[in-house]
């Protein structure tokens, strides 16, 4: 079973100009209505991605067999990170790119 993390930045564009908590609330509640999901699934805040800008921002990324989900990595590379994240767009990622585990091709970027 392939678990993932997401992570929602948190940082001071995301998080007070872009309103990232409401991503969070909205994720949180879906996971939580998905037993499966929920089993498989964790959200996070994350410290910053560094493109302020575009925000709120999002990267979904695989945990590995033995790591916690709800531990903020250091830092994450690779294919995953989502700009300009709405509500619309975060269900779609939940459902498909973690759900699925089939990244969302037409948003998702290499960060």
């Amino acid at each position: 079973m392939r678990r993932f993390q997401i992570l929602v930045c948190d940082g001071p564009s995301c998080g007070i100009t872009h309103e990232s908590d409401r991503l969070v609330t909205l994720l949180k509640a879906g996971i939580a209505a998905d037993q499966e999901l929920k089993a498989r699934c964790h959200v996070v805040a994350y410290n910053c991605f560094g493109r302020c800008s575009e925000g709120p921002n999002m990267f979904v990324r695989p945990l590995a067999p033995n790591e916690k989900g709800e531990v903020e990595p250091r830092e994450v590379s690779g294919p995953g990170f989502y700009p300009g994240v709405d509500e619309e767009k975060a269900t779609r990622i939940l459902e498909q790119h973690a759900g699925e585990g089939t990244p969302v091709a037409e948003w998702v970027e290499e960060y």
